[in-house]
């Protein structure tokens, strides 16, 4: 779980008025205790600019009796040799 928030860049601000450690503990409770999670990726695109890149694809997503699919989009920054997640959005 640590590694996975890990990604998820210093400045990266969930939106929708959370606060990032109310979106840990969200996500820690969606995760965490599940007896399997899946996740694949289809129709990856990614577009590098210098240390910022942006990721598009369509997840699919499974965790016990949860099946989802859906469009995502991250926005990433280079720091070192390391990327980390700085915006992630659902949809479009």
């Amino acid at each position: 779980m640590d590694r996975y928030l890990a990604a998820y860049g210093n400045d990266f601000n969930p939106g929708g008025g959370q606060s990032r450690k109310s979106w840990e503990q969200d996500r820690r409770a969606r995760i965490v205790g599940k007896s399997s999670i899946s996740v694949n990726i289809e129709n990856l695109a990614i577009k590098v600019d210098g240390d910022s890149a942006t990721a598009k694809f369509r997840q699919i997503y499974r965790a016990d009796n949860l099946n989802i699919s859906s469009r995502k989009t991250l926005e990433m920054q280079r720091s070192g040799t390391q990327w980390h997640i700085r915006k992630e959005s659902v949809g479009g």
